[in-house]
């Protein structure tokens, strides 16, 4: 696995950094902006509830639930350690747990409540969601890490579609089943894209150390 070192990857994580804080500082002030974001959004899906259209979302929620993207994940992680790929399964096991160490921190710091008369109910805290941090971390590593080794370009490209779709399709099952406000899940994206990019740059800053440490011996490896 190789990143490429430049002074976007910087910028962008700084981009990322500052509109996440932005919006926490807004959800923790319950600024009239978000308050309004949120409630007109719930207020429109709140006419297309059905049976139908629930069912379907919470199949959508369990299979984008932060257990799932941990299976996932670590059954990615694991073909990249068969096929030889140590620093990459390594990348991942290592993103999978900072990641949700951070979003966990977060959510016990600001403290907000869910959305009351939830279609399915969930414990624990709404800022940021769970589902939706879990599910961006997954779909970052299938385009980055995974599609790359498709030699296919349509392949990729049509991969790449259906994993952003279902980013979407998870983030939009969140807000209907009323287990998240729409800022939550939009927090959790920006929290998700800001850790890949800061854990991508202290990659390339103690790349060494953490060969040295783990003692990977790379000279007949693919990597």
């Amino acid at each position: 696995m190789i990143f490429k070192q430049n002074n976007q990857r910087k910028w962008l994580a700084m981009i990322y950094l500052v509109i996440f804080f932005t919006l926490e500082l807004m959800v923790i002030t319950n600024n009239s902006f978000i308050t309004n974001f949120d409630s007109s959004i719930q207020t429109i899906l709140q006419g297309m509830v059905s049976s139908g259209f629930t069912s379907i979302f919470k199949t959508v929620t369990f299979l984008g639930s932060p257990l799932m993207d941990l299976i996932y994940l670590l059954l990615i992680a694991f073909l990249f350690l068969k096929n030889n790929y140590k620093q990459t399964a390594l990348w991942i096991i290592y993103l999978l747990i900072s990641g949700n160490i951070i979003s966990f921190l977060i959510k016990i710091t600001v403290h907000r409540q869910r959305p009351l008369n939830a279609i399915l109910p969930a414990s624990g805290y709404s800022f940021p969601s769970g589902h939706v941090f879990g599910t961006t971390l997954l779909i970052l590593t299938i385009i980055f890490l995974v599609l790359p080794h498709l030699h296919n370009k349509n392949w990729r490209i049509g991969i790449s579609v259906i994993a952003i779709l279902w980013l979407i399709l998870v983030a939009f099952s969140r807000v209907y089943l009323r287990g998240h406000f729409p800022s939550d899940v939009l927090g959790s994206a920006l929290l998700a894209g800001t850790w890949w990019e800061f854990s991508e740059l202290l990659y390339l800053r103690y790349h060494a150390t953490i060969i040295n440490l783990f003692k990977f011996h790379l000279g007949n490896q693919k990597e």
